[in-house]
């Protein structure tokens, strides 16, 4: 089986390669490719990744060498977990169908954002990491610097999905320094200190973005929701004076699940002003205020707008992008052309659309289950890897319950797509193994 591995590594790279050239691309994709090109960042979106673009379009200008690379993170992922810890049949066909071959995988293999480029660096880094537990051994120097430098793209890509990267980090820490539990633990805190140091001077002193504020769509959501649920309005006076205001638009419009449909509403209006630094101040003031007023009304808000996120309810009339296989219309010229692989590769995404696994809800259900799973496993390497992947899957997505923007898109899931059934591998190949061993065991006496 071994001999086979590379061969399929190289076939599934080429088969994604035809399929989502040059390179599938959302309106944030555009708009991180728009940055990449004029040198001009703004921190909407992570500008490390508009500025790692601005560098790979020093090879050629576009999308496709970000679709290159993306497809290298995946299938370099899966032979390096195929050569070590899938050598068997069962386990291998297993890799295959439930994890890299899967719809919940390569649905946004091909799509350029920042939440694919998080999970397949973090794969990555996960992938090497858990190769040198296999042979139980420490890192060697490249391979420490290589997940290191993964997981650190990863988490400054999506920063708020920091929370995912804990147990990744303290199996990096594990897998290089051999002290006691207290020493990993401080190792590990000066490790993340320094990531968020890193992610601010990064941004700072190199990229210089333009603040655009992200954080005041979220806080108006809040308060928005606590106004509509009590009536009770903390819009400070440079909101509640814009001449755009309208607080009966937003009584009528308001939903927990999202801010979308009013911040970027169809009727062309600016209902909330532009933000600055002075401003700012006022609006974390008065967003504390509420929810310490509110609290209850605050929470139950966000559960709310969490079901919806989790798609456990859903708003008629919206669209679930589970799948992106398009180019957003843009001044580049950027275009799909037919291409018969997309075709089937889609065909088959879509034929799945329905399944449990393509909604959110089933990605936080799983993952509770295997860590349950996994803490009754003896110790071994399969229970040290299998409870890192479901804590970082767990927490990246809980703390999503404060943060969540919008309940119709499957890419926030992505990671815990991919941990989740990384997962389900490893757990199929322990069984395996302990089958294995008893047969082996249980021969002798059987004859």
């Amino acid at each position: 089986m071994k001999k086979y591995i590379p061969v399929v590594a190289i076939v599934g790279f080429i088969i994604d390669l035809l399929a989502f050239y040059p390179g599938f691309m959302y309106i944030d994709t555009v708009d991180q490719y728009t940055q990449a090109i004029s040198h001009r960042y703004t921190d909407w979106h992570p500008p490390i990744m508009a500025g790692f673009w601005s560098l790979l379009n020093l090879i050629h200008k576009g999308p496709q060498v970000m679709l290159v690379f993306q497809l290298i993170l995946l299938w370099s992922s899966f032979y390096i977990i195929a050569s070590t810890w899938c050598k068997r049949l069962l386990p291998f066909l297993s890799l295959v169908f439930v994890f890299v071959g899967a719809p919940y995988v390569q649905n946004f293999a091909g799509l350029i954002v920042k939440d694919a480029q998080m999970a397949l660096c973090w794969l990555l880094a996960v992938t090497i990491m858990l190769r040198a537990i296999y042979y139980n051994r420490k890192m060697s120097a490249w391979e420490a610097v290589l997940t290191f430098l993964l997981l650190t793209y990863g988490t400054m890509v999506r920063i708020n999905a920091l929370p995912g990267a804990i147990t990744l980090y303290y199996l990096w820490v594990e897998d290089v320094y051999s002290g006691t539990i207290t020493r990993k633990v401080g190792l590990l805190s000066l490790v993340l200190t320094g990531l968020l140091m890193a992610n601010l001077s990064f941004n700072k002193f190199i990229l210089r973005p333009h603040k655009a504020y992200a954080e005041y769509k979220l806080m108006a959501h809040d308060m928005a929701g606590i106004y509509v649920a009590t009536g009770r309005s903390y819009f400070p006076d440079f909101i509640t004076r814009h001449p755009g205001f309208d607080s009966n638009y937003i009584r009528s419009h308001f939903t927990t699940a999202t801010l979308d449909n009013i911040w970027w509403n169809g009727d062309n209006k600016q209902i909330f002003p532009p933000l600055n630094e002075q401003t700012r101040k006022q609006l974390i003031k008065e967003w504390k205020k509420s929810i310490h007023e509110n609290t209850f009304t605050y929470l139950e808000n966000r559960f709310d707008g969490f079901l919806y996120f989790l798609q456990v309810k859903q708003r008629p009339d919206t669209t679930f992008y589970y799948y992106y296989p398009y180019i957003y219309t843009n001044q580049f010229g950027f275009a799909l052309k037919h291409n018969p692989v997309r075709n089937v590769v889609s065909g088959i995404i879509q034929a799945n659309q329905h399944m449990p696994y393509m909604k959110p809800w089933f990605w936080l259900l799983l993952p509770f289950l295997q860590l349950l799973i996994s803490l009754r496993l003896p110790f071994s390497i399969f229970k040290k890897a299998g409870i890192c992947l479901a804590l970082s899957s767990l927490l990246y997505l809980l703390p999503q319950f404060f943060i969540y923007q919008a309940d119709t898109e499957f890419r926030y899931f992505y990671w815990c797509c991919i941990a989740t059934s990384l997962h389900t591998v490893l757990l199929i190949t322990w069984y395996h193994t302990k089958k294995q061993a008893l047969c082996r065991s249980e021969g002798p006496a059987i004859l």
